[in-house]
C-alpha cells in the first residue's frame, strides 16, 4: 500500500510538473506574440526557382540591419496587389535577387516603396496611379529572376519591368562551374549551339528533402510557435558570435576587405570560367527582355553597386583595386550597359554615382551596425539613393 500511494503521489505530481510546464509555454507563446517577437523561416521549396518566400509568413530579421518583412498571399515582400491591373494604373514589377528582397531594412525604407511613393510626382504620370510591385528574393541569379518573369509577374501585366543586377554574386550564381555544389536552382547551360535550361536540381537529395511532406511539416510547428522560433535563432546567433569571435583580431584594413565580398575575375576577363559565365548572364539578359516584350512591357536593366565599388575613401579603395590588378572597377557595369545599347533595352547603372556620393558625404551605402559597416547589402541611405536615382531614370525615359 504505501508503493502505491508513493506512485500515486509521484505520477500527480508529475501531471502537475507537466501542467506547470505546458502553461509557462502558454504564457510565453501569449507574451511572445503580444511584443511581437517572432523568427519564422521565410523560405519555401519551389519547382521553377528552387526556392521562394512563404505566402503569408512575417516575422523580424537581425542577422544583418533590423527589418521586419511581411510576406503578402502572393509570397511577395511588399504589400497585396491584385493580379489585374487596376484602369489608369502604370505598373512596375521590380525582379532581383536579396538587394531587392531587401530585409535588411523596413519595407518604407526600400527603393522600392519609395519609388512608388515619388512617381507620382512625375510628369510622364500626370494624372496616373503608380504601382511598384516587388519580386525579388533572397539567393536568386538571373535563371531564377527569368522564372520569376515568366511563371509570376506576367500574371500581372506590368508595364515596365525593373530587372536588378547584383554583379557581385549574380554572374557566379548564373554559372554551374563556378557556383557551389550545392545550390539547388534552375541554370542556363550550353548544348551545342544552343542554350537551354537546366532543372535538374529538382532531382537532388537536397531539393527533395525540402520539398518533402517531414521538412514542411517540421517548419510548419516551427513558424507556427514563437517559442521555437526564438529558441532557433538564438542558436543561430550564438553560432554566428562564434564564427565572429573566430576571425576578429582587430579593425585594421585587412580585416575590413575580408568582408568586402570582392571577386577579383569578376573585373576582368581572362578567365575561361568567368568568360562562359559572363556569355550565360548576357544570353539569360537577352532571354528576360525576349519574356518582357511577350508580354507587352519594357525592360529597364539596372546594374546595383558593390560593396568595394563605392567604400567612401577613395586611396585605400583605389590602392584595394590596384593590389588586385583590376583596372577598371566599373568593367561588369559598362559589360551590361555595351550588351543594352546592342540589344536595344535601357540600362541604368548605380555604381559610379553611388561611389561619387559616399566619396563627397563619407557615408556607408553598404553595411550596417550589427554587421561591418560597408559591407554586404544597402542600408537605409544606400536604399534611398537607389530609389532617387531609379525614380529620375523612369521619370526622364520617354515611352
Amino acid at each position: 500500500m504505501a508503493n502505491l500511494k508513493q506512485l500515486k503521489q509521484l505520477s500527480g505530481n508529475l501531471l502537475l510538473g507537466i501542467g506547470g510546464a505546458i502553461f509557462a509555454l502558454m504564457i510565453g507563446e501569449i507574451a511572445l506574440r503580444i511584443m511581437g517577437i517572432a523568427y519564422p523561416s521565410f523560405y519555401q521549396a519551389d519547382p521553377h526557382r528552387g526556392h521562394a518566400l512563404i505566402p503569408g509568413v512575417s516575422g523580424g530579421w537581425k542577422h544583418e540591419g533590423k527589418g521586419w518583412v511581411a510576406v503578402n498571399k502572393d509570397g511577395l515582400r511588399d504589400k497585396n496587389y491584385s493580379k489585374e491591373k487596376p484602369d489608369n494604373t502604370f505598373r512596375i514589377a521590380v525582379i532581383g535577387d536579396s538587394f531587392a528582397e531587401a530585409i535588411q531594412v523596413n519595407a518604407e525604407d526600400t527603393f522600392w516603396s519609395l519609388m512608388e511613393n515619388e512617381l507620382p510626382q512625375c510628369q510622364r504620370f500626370e494624372n496616373k496611379k503608380i504601382e511598384v510591385i516587388n519580386f525579388g528574393v533572397g539567393d536568386y541569379g538571373t535563371a531564377q529572376e527569368y522564372m520569376t518573369l515568366k511563371h509570376h509577374v506576367s500574371q500581372y501585366s506590368p508595364d515596365l519591368v525593373v530587372l536588378a543586377v547584383f554583379t557581385g554574386n549574380d554572374i557566379i550564381n548564373n554559372s554551374k562551374t563556378l557556383s557551389p555544389d550545392d545550390r539547388f536552382s534552375p541554370f542556363l547551360i550550353k548544348q551545342g549551339d544552343e542554350y537551354v535550361f537546366d532543372l535538374s536540381f529538382k532531382e537532388t537529395e537536397t531539393y527533395q528533402w525540402r520539398d518533402s511532406f517531414t521538412r514542411k511539416a517540421i517548419f510548419y510547428t516551427i513558424n507556427n510557435s514563437r517559442i521555437l522560433q526564438l529558441l532557433n535563432e538564438t542558436r543561430v546567433a550564438m553560432k554566428k558570435r562564434r564564427q565572429l569571435l573566430g576571425t576578429e583580431t582587430g579593425t585594421n584594413s585587412e580585416n575590413v576587405l575580408q568582408y568586402l565580398d570582392f571577386t577579383p575575375e569578376l573585373y576582368k576577363n581572362n578567365d575561361p570560367n568567368w568568360q562562359e559565365a559572363w556569355n550565360i548572364t548576357e544570353e539569360l539578359i537577352k532571354v528576360i527582355q525576349q519574356e518582357t516584350k511577350s508580354i507587352n512591357s519594357e525592360l529597364l536593366v539596372v546594374t546595383l553597386s558593390n560593396p568595394a565599388q563605392v567604400y567612401p575613401d577613395a586611396a585605400y579603395r583605389e590602392q584595394y583595386f590596384e593590389q588586385a590588378a583590376v583596372k577598371d572597377p566599373f568593367y561588369p557595369d559598362k559589360r551590361v550597359v555595351n550588351l543594352g545599347k546592342q540589344q536595344g533595352f535601357k540600362v541604368l547603372t548605380l555604381a559610379p554615382s553611388f561611389q561619387a556620393y559616399a566619396d563627397k558625404n563619407n557615408i556607408f551605402l553598404h553595411g550596417f551596425d550589427n554587421t561591418v559597416m560597408g559591407s554586404g547589402h544597402w542600408n537605409e541611405s544606400g536604399h534611398q539613393l537607389a530609389g532617387e536615382m531609379i525614380t529620375k531614370k523612369i521619370c526622364t525615359t520617354k515611352d
